[in-house]
């Protein structure tokens, strides 16, 4: 029996789809750290700055091993089960010591001396620790499965895996979709959303959404999300909605834009790319990490400038709504589905 495990719930969407492909398998949920390992965590860090505290005390070994631990528990209630898929690599799902394999599922690894990996998800106190434990539990694994072929190089560029046992499986949208929006809509805009607004890139967004209108008066284009601390000044052109978006509000965005604009300093594999395909809505993005995979060359911008993102914006100001749509929902329909990151997960294990 496969038992499937993750420590967010970013995972419930693809292991639902492999249920579909066989009943017999086993979700055991979420697993969060106790309060108790949070602290020690902590306190452990040595840091007085807030924001590097709740990241060490997050990534602390600590509070691994208290999830692995509860993992394991979990685990040891289901006699039947012959292998464990976890989604992240945090910490090994079982101890060496058992026999039971195990696969794991990834979005990239860290990267302590990747200087484009966010601070907030660099552990400072144990950043050494972290990757020699990544090292551990990747090779440790049966699979291996990545979410974009960037996360596949980069592992197997940072760790001695073997190539052959890691597998891109795609990613998909966090809500589904009613199928491609074909119909005109009122309003001319494009739109970018998404939380911690540098690490999104939303200032590069503004800026191409000003270059835009200043030659179209017309559109705007409109930046939704958390900023989680960063300034974007009055710009015309671009109206701010600076909170988090419920799903039914980023469906409605998504849904009448001209295009999703996507300029994100670091994102692996933006579910976001994958809910605005499943709607037709094309994708103007930066041709980095994972985001490009997917995305019609026509609108991929090779250097993530303002001035490059805002004249694929322009392209599709002039050129016909309906074509660059139903090109959209193609490429969601052939890449990017939870039901076809399952059943590429599934033929991988059966065939081991």
């Amino acid at each position: 029996m496969l038992a499937c495990i993750s420590k967010n719930d970013r995972a419930h969407l693809l292991f639902a789809e492999l249920r579909k492909l066989d009943s017999n398998i086993l979700d055991l949920g979420i697993v969060r750290a106790s309060r108790f390992a949070k602290i020690r965590g902590a306190l452990a860090s040595r840091t007085l700055d807030r924001a590097q505290l709740r990241t060490d005390m997050d990534f602390s070994p600590v509070v691994a091993n208290s999830m692995q631990q509860q993992t394991e528990c979990r685990i040891a209630e289901h006699s039947a089960i012959t292998h464990v898929l976890q989604w992240g690599a945090m910490y090994a799902p079982l101890q060496p010591s058992s026999r039971l394999p195990y696969s794991i599922i990834t979005d990239g690894p860290f990267d302590p001396d990747d200087s484009a990996y966010p601070v907030e998800w660099t552990p400072k106190r144990w950043k050494a620790e972290y990757f020699a434990r990544q090292r551990e539990i990747y090779t440790g694994a049966r699979s291996v499965f990545t979410l974009s072929h960037w996360a596949r190089n980069r592992l197997l560029a940072l760790h001695p895996v073997d190539p052959a046992k890691v597998v891109r499986i795609g990613w998909g949208p966090m809500f589904s979709g009613s199928g491609p929006n074909l119909e005109p809509v009122d309003q001319l805009y494009f739109v970018s959303i998404g939380n911690q607004w540098r690490r999104k890139g939303m200032d590069i967004v503004a800026e191409a959404g000003r270059l835009v209108h200043r030659r179209h008066p017309e559109v705007q284009t409109i930046i939704a999300g958390d900023p989680a601390g960063m300034r974007i000044p009055v710009m015309p052109g671009v109206k701010l909605i600076p909170r988090r978006q419920s799903q039914t509000e980023v469906a409605v965005l998504l849904r009448n834009a001209r295009a999703l604009v996507v300029a994100s300093r670091f994102d692996a594999s933006p579910h976001i790319v994958m809910e605005a395909l499943q709607f037709g809505t094309p994708v103007i993005a930066t041709n980095a990490f994972g985001i490009g995979e997917n995305i019609s060359a026509s609108t991929l911008s090779p250097d993530g400038s303002p001035s490059s993102l805002a004249e694929r914006m322009e392209l599709l100001v002039s050129e016909p709504v309906k074509l660059h749509r139903v090109q959209a929902f193609a490429q969601y329909s052939s890449t990017g589905s939870w039901a076809r990151s399952a059943q590429i997960l599934f033929r991988s294990l059966q065939h081991e």
